[in-house]
């Protein structure tokens, strides 16, 4: 887990549910793009237990589209909900 963040919306070091605070009941993290912002996983794609759609969010900022880990542009990101790379 990413050690030292904490949620944007109410200051607690938890991931996932239970953030009284944010609009959809989950703690997020500003983990920047090594990590997943719901569970602070190292992982891209599925697997993230945090999130409803169960797949991992890297925080942006970097060289680095969110869902995949690619350094791609344009359409094409398999795990995007809109199907196209985000940085």
């Amino acid at each position: 887990m990413a050690s030292k963040t904490k949620c944007i919306y109410c200051g607690s070091g938890a991931f996932g549910p239970g953030c009284q605070k944010s609009s959809n009941g989950l703690h997020k993290h500003n983990t920047g793009e090594d990590r997943c912002i719901y569970c602070g996983s190292r992982s891209y794609g599925p697997g993230c237990l945090q999130t409803p759609t169960r797949v991992h969010r890297h925080g942006s900022g970097g060289m680095k589209c969110v869902w995949c880990g690619s350094q791609d542009s344009g359409m094409g990101c398999k795990y995007s909900p809109t199907g196209a790379h985000e940085k």
